[in-house]
């Protein structure tokens, strides 16, 4: 098939930073504490800078408590975070969270408010081995999808529940040869098998007929999407609204298909737009089997309960709703779960038609509630945007560095 000549389109995925970075800076009178130890070469530095008389949040304050309430309610019901390191414990999480919620229950103005904070915590920058101040900050988001629970006219595309074939090996199941980690696939002929690709799911229909069809959307697109957010909101012809999540992977590595198109000739590396993705594969839908079967990565959905209704957050890795503005997604293995940050950064602004007018400054706490398959190593925050159109456009414009600073209590 041949290749489009001449284009230029932006990807869903990452590139390399921009510049603007503003530094965090603090006043105490208290003596910073020692350097902590921190997984894979890398350590926990204090940070107490002088500068800057106030801590700024620039969102509003209900959705800050909602978030550190859903944190409260995982970290509560955990006897350990999960997370090896001694600095981030389960209780020192969960006093800093207690703590900072007793704040925002006083409601103080924003200058009590930045002078309990200083007083109140310690500010935790991590410092990894080769790795620079700032990190790359993304966003995501929740589609919002047209659908139907039967096949039937336009909605041909399924999303599928998590199939009974799909095992999870534990360490020591596996021969000597292979990884001695945790990983999915399926038996076949009484050994362990990598799970279907996307390719033989989505092109060679290998899960069709089975009864795992969830639900049926009407765009391949949209049901792309919705894989790479891991959760969405699917609205039947009645009105009703379902909202599904992610309930398991195949198991296979994730690429890029921004780095695909990229390598193939397909696009310049200059920009990045969810829109302009989509309008390429309006142009060219044939592209998309090709492209998208490049990224071997399936995901597979369930039902969340309370169905119906559509309201509050997805679901995120912690099993609490996601704050539109307040969760991040990192990786979990190398950063506490549920713990509260200060995250400095900008983000892009768009009219009303989806045209990005501008970026603007982010200053604000944010709490660490989710994880993705690109989510991998210390350099690396996504931000939950929101749900639906709108939050989109933030989320496939946004691609900034930033600096991420983690909260204890002192």
């Amino acid at each position: 098939m041949d290749k489009p000549e001449g284009l230029r389109f932006l990807v869903l995925l990452k590139k390399s930073f921009s510049a603007g970075i503003f530094l965090l800076i603090l006043i105490s009178c208290a003596a910073p504490p020692p350097k902590a130890r921190f997984p894979e070469k890398g350590v926990w530095v204090p940070r107490e800078k002088e500068s800057v008389a106030t801590l700024t949040d620039d969102h509003e304050r209900k959705s800050l408590r909602d978030a550190v309430e859903n944190s409260l309610a995982y970290v509560e019901k955990k006897n350990s975070l999960g997370y090896g390191n001694d600095l981030f414990t389960r209780e020192k999480v969960r006093h800093s969270l207690a703590l900072f919620l007793k704040i925002l229950q006083r409601n103080p103005d924003p200058q009590e408010f930045a002078q309990r904070i200083r007083e109140d915590f310690y500010l935790w920058e991590p410092a990894w081995e080769g790795q620079g101040k700032t990190v790359l900050l993304t966003g995501y988001f929740e589609p919002i999808l047209s659908g139907s629970l039967e096949r039937q006219g336009e909605y041909c595309f399924p999303i599928y529940r998590r199939p009974t074939d799909l095992i999870e090996v534990t360490p020591g199941t596996l021969s000597s040869g292979q990884a001695a980690e945790k990983r999915l696939g399926r038996m076949e002929r009484g050994k362990v098998v990598p799970y279907f690709s996307r390719r033989e799911i989505d092109s060679q229909n290998v899960l069709r007929g089975k009864g795992y069809e969830l639900v049926w959307l009407k765009d391949p697109w949209e049901r792309f999407i919705l894989h790479v957010q891991g959760s969405g909101q699917v609205r039947l012809s009645g009105g009703k609204i379902l909202r599904v999540g992610f309930a398991a992977s195949n198991g296979r590595p994730y690429r890029s298909i921004g780095r695909y198109l990229v390598t193939q000739g397909f696009l310049a590396d200059e920009e990045l737009s969810l829109g302009r993705v989509k309008e390429f594969f309006q142009k060219y839908p044939q592209k998309m089997e090709e492209v998208f079967n490049h990224n071997e990565r399936y995901i597979f959905f369930r039902l969340i309960s309370p169905a119906g209704d559509g309201q509050g957050g997805p679901l995120g890795a912690l099993n609490v709703p996601l704050t539109a503005g307040r969760s991040i997604a990192t990786d979990l293995s190398l950063f506490p779960p549920g713990a509260l940050a200060y995250l400095i950064s900008r983000q892009p602004v768009f009219d009303e038609n989806g045209k990005m007018v501008g970026r603007k400054k982010i200053r604000r706490f944010v709490l660490n509630q989710d994880t993705g398959a690109a989510m991998k190593g210390p350099a690396r925050v996504d931000l939950f945007c929101g749900s639906g159109e709108k939050a989109g456009w933030v989320a496939g414009g946004m691609r900034e560095e930033a600096e991420i600073y983690w909260l204890l209590a002192r």
